[in-house]
């Protein structure tokens, strides 16, 4: 059976956890009306949607850097082990961003963080405006502005987890949520600058398309440039992902491309911690995704 794995992320607040008990049509994972972490650690749910398995991985909200850095680092590198996991299961089929309306504007460092550093570029994005019921197509130009690339986008109010008290509003947002993941999933990879696919076809060309970690300078230098993050921020980080030695590395998880794996025991119902996992989910060890650090370095740092 072709299994999907799908990373739910965004800032503290925003209705990841909400997202998660939408699709699952009952109260799964915790929520909380405030920005306290109602997710402690990263935690998987296996969820069927339309006939197809999805295992949808939740993870810890990030607030600003500058509100609690040790906070925010910790929650990234515990966003980080969840991507691990994926990248060690053969790759993640959808990142799944969740972001409130005031938040867009701010979004782009932690989207590059994601998608550039800690994910192949390949890896398609979907997004959630989670505070919103209209679909605006003013969004389209507001990501475009931003350079946010991504496969699709909804809009929708989250409220209460469906159920058998549910209003239609409630019922619809469920399925355009579950219709966004099928459609995602079944779109491919994301898109591609021409000169990105242009060297990852030379890369193959001459047979140099093999698996490289990022180094820690590398991290370092993307962190700083692309993500616009604090040099002070960055090394905590780097710190809080263990890559404190100039040799360290970062693996990267490739897109899955929806290849047929083994559904892990959480599928048949029980739901799997960051805690149950963590040793196997060391930077440091197993095979390791593609990395097409060239073309990062080659890009406008705006």
């Amino acid at each position: 059976m072709s299994m999907f794995n799908v990373l739910v992320v965004g800032q503290t607040g925003c209705g990841k956890s909400s997202i998660v008990n939408i699709l699952a049509g009952e109260t799964r994972a915790p929520t909380s009306d405030d920005l306290s972490h109602c997710t402690k650690h990263w935690t998987e749910y296996a969820i069927p949607v339309d006939g197809r398995s999805f295992q949808v991985f939740d993870t810890i909200g990030f607030l600003e850097p500058g509100l609690d850095t040790e906070g925010y680092t910790d929650a990234i590198a515990d966003t980080y082990l969840a991507i691990d996991a994926l990248r060690k299961r053969g790759g993640i089929d959808l990142l799944l961003y969740c972001v409130r309306d005031e938040e867009i504007e701010k979004m782009k460092g932690h989207y590059r963080l994601l998608h550039e550093v800690f994910c192949e570029e390949e890896v398609p994005v979907a997004l959630v405006v989670t505070n919103r019921s209209v679909n605006h197509k003013g969004y389209k130009a507001i990501f475009r502005s931003h350079k946010i690339a991504y496969v699709d986008y909804i809009c929708t109010n989250i409220t209460i987890t469906p159920g058998p008290e549910s209003s239609a509003a409630d019922t619809e947002s469920q399925k355009a949520i579950k219709d966004l993941l099928v459609k995602c999933c079944d779109a491919g990879p994301n898109p591609r600058s021409t000169l990105q696919q242009l060297w990852r076809r030379v890369q193959k060309f001459v047979g140099t398309d093999q698996s490289q970690p990022l180094k820690r300078n590398e991290v370092s230098t993307l962190l700083t440039r692309r993500c616009k993050m604090q040099q002070a921020v960055a090394e905590q980080l780097l710190t809080a992902l263990n890559l404190q030695l100039p040799s360290s590395q970062l693996y990267r998880a490739p897109y899955a491309r929806a290849a047929t794996r083994e559904v892990p025991s959480s599928e048949n119902g029980a739901n799997t911690t960051q805690d149950e996992q963590e040793s196997d989910v060391t930077p440091s060890s197993g095979s390791h995704s593609v990395v097409d650090s060239a073309s990062l370095h080659s890009r406008s740092d705006n």
